[in-house]
């Protein structure tokens, strides 16, 4: 197998927040709830990339500022996988995914992948072919962002850093 250690800036629900997370049904409880994340923009490939793109990276989140904003959640779906989701626009999460974009292409930052995906929260990544269903919203102010290498296959992430959200886009 081909090894996958995809780069993301991603972001985490607090703790309480993980925990209504986690006492949902349809959640894997074989997975722990620290692993649940919001994927704001995908990267490239840590196991291919040139070993100058992380430093580059990380140099350029240094100078990303942004103001915190609103996740929130209020269906259940299963696509390849169960996810949380919203009909709702989410429009402060996608106007932060896009200023993140613009912020790392002026700033010449290696985006390989650069996809901003819609905002979800996987909570099992089997899926489990039940219905889309309606539920209680769950939501968070994501006040921070992190630089989450994923080990595929190994059910893990390793950190690269960490950014408070505070002020206004720059």
């Amino acid at each position: 197998m081909r090894a996958r250690n995809p780069l993301y800036v991603m972001a985490k629900p607090p703790p309480e927040v993980q925990a209504q997370i986690a006492a949902l049904p349809r959640n894997d409880p074989s997975r722990g709830p620290h692993l649940l994340h919001v994927t704001l923009i995908s990267l490239y490939d840590l196991h291919y990339a040139p070993p100058e793109w992380l430093p580059a990276t990380i140099a350029a989140l240094d100078g990303f500022a942004a103001a915190p904003f609103p996740l929130r959640f209020d269906r259940i779906e299963n696509r390849k996988a169960v996810t949380l989701r919203t009909r709702e626009p989410l429009a402060e999460a996608r106007a932060f995914q896009k200023a993140l974009v613009n912020h790392l292409l002026r700033e010449k930052a290696p985006i390989m992948d650069g996809t901003t995906p819609e905002p979800h929260i996987t909570i099992n990544y089997r899926g489990d072919r039940q219905n889309a269903q309606k539920m209680p919203p769950i939501g968070w102010t994501v006040d921070e962002i992190i630089l989450m290498e994923s080990i595929v296959g190994k059910t893990t992430h390793v950190e690269h850093g960490r950014w408070p959200l505070r002020g206004e886009a720059a």
